[in-house]
């Protein structure tokens, strides 16, 4: 049959239960396969040594008809060569899959995978860390919460591409911004470790460009925090507590105080509830930042005191609670300290109350073992780790020493059982 365009147009198959396949005289294997519904296609038909190849070209109203022919005539070639047309387009389809689906890959944003990244290791991090990584990435209008957050460090990486993020990208960052440079080289860091991540990720591997984030100069921009120094010495103690108890905050000063009588880190202290302090046997579970299942402490007479002065008006789980606050307790009790410390002249941040306990404690000449176990601080000696287990009772005797004299030295200065 000689197949032109109006020939085949005129083919009518509807009265048919199976296709029906109409060859061209002019094109051997080039033909037209119609339906009983008169779907018409465009077909090409070979062999490849003892094997028929059956092969569609594509539809009739879609095609045109030289075309079909000229592309019939070019799988016929491949035949003859011996090349199985099905097998090639199979390959050439996957090439295009494959082609597709790296163009796709280079259009990921930092933010999308960093969701995904949240939530695939936060069961491997502790509440702390986790919260570090959702604070350093907090910005813009959140609509869950009708808030509007400051752009933190991470948060300034969102848009970008991860196959944008050159060393340039890294270094502009750095370089432009107004955080502290402690903040600044966490933020680094726990960038640093995601995009580790993404390059173990089989969807995300090698689409950062090479030597980007880990390059020599990316580091040299990455600012080295300076190790602190600040602590109250024996002759603040008295104006300092003074100013503490000034605070319009109660729950603020007590903290304050509590800090530096138990030497608690910040978090350890301010995520304190009602049910870890048991006020019959005087003692307190803290969530360690190093041990899994937290640490229990003692209490002694004053801090006791302040906390029961809290516990008459608390409507809270939370000891040190804040309406204001998502996570239901004070988060930041910086400004108060700073206003103190510009009071007396002096520097002074939560984690020097930690480290004021541990030299303050030179003077009163207490254990350092007992104060390194209670303030959550590995054992640095073989005897110490391996050899001494310290009671409870012995604790808090330790810790009942320290605090007496610190109140001897503000004695004229604070009332040791507030009402």
């Amino acid at each position: 049959m000689k197949l032109t365009k109006p020939t085949i147009d005129k083919i009518d198959c509807s009265n048919q239960t199976k296709p029906t396949f109409f060859w061209d005289e002019k094109t051997p294997g080039f033909g037209v396969k119609v339906t009983p519904k008169n779907n018409k296609s465009y077909i090409f038909q070979g062999r490849i040594g003892l094997q028929n190849r059956r092969i569609k070209i594509g539809d009739v109203d879609i095609w045109k008809l030289d075309d079909a022919r000229k592309y019939a005539q070019e799988l016929a070639i491949m035949c003859h060569k011996g090349i199985d047309p099905l097998i090639e387009r199979k390959k050439a389809l996957a090439d295009n899959k494959e082609l597709l689906k790296q163009e796709k890959r280079k259009t990921i944003k930092f933010k999308d995978v960093w969701l995904e990244y949240l939530k695939a290791r936060q069961s491997d991090w502790r509440p702390r860390s986790y919260q570090d990584h959702i604070e350093l990435s907090r910005g813009g209008y959140d609509s869950e919460k009708n808030s509007v957050y400051t752009s933190q460090p991470i948060f300034q990486l969102f848009e970008y591409k991860l196959s944008e993020l050159t060393a340039d990208v890294f270094c502009d960052w750095l370089d432009h911004n107004d955080f502290r440079p402690t903040t600044s080289a966490k933020a680094y860091r726990l960038t640093r470790a995601f995009l580790n991540w993404c390059e173990e990720h089989e969807d995300y591997e090698n689409l950062v460009p090479p030597k980007s984030y880990n390059s020599k100069k990316v580091k040299d921009k990455v600012p080295s925090p300076k190790a602190k120094n600040d602590c109250l010495m024996k002759q603040h103690l008295k104006p300092w507590f003074e100013e503490v108890n000034k605070l319009t905050s109660r729950k603020i000063a007590i903290f304050l105080i509590c800090s530096l009588i138990t030497g608690c880190r910040k978090n350890e202290l301010l995520s304190l509830k009602w049910t870890d302090v048991d006020f019959r046997w005087k003692t307190a579970k803290v969530r360690d930042k190093i041990e899994d299942e937290g640490r229990l402490i003692p209490l002694t007479a004053y801090v006791e005191s302040l906390l029961l002065e809290l516990k008459k008006n608390s409507d809270s789980k939370f000891i040190f609670s804040s309406k204001a606050a998502e996570c239901g307790h004070i988060v930041n009790p910086y400004d108060s300290l700073e206003k103190i410390c510009k009071k007396l002249n002096i520097v002074l941040t939560p984690h020097g109350l930690r480290r004021s306990y541990r030299t303050l404690a030179i003077w009163a000449h207490i254990n350092e073992g007992s104060l390194a176990q209670i303030s959550g601080h590995k054992p640095s000696a073989l005897v110490e780790r391996h050899y001494i287990v310290r009671p409870m009772d012995m604790l808090r005797e330790t810790l009942q020493e320290y605090e007496d004299w610190i109140l001897q030295q503000v004695q004229n200065g604070i009332n040791r059982n507030p009402p």
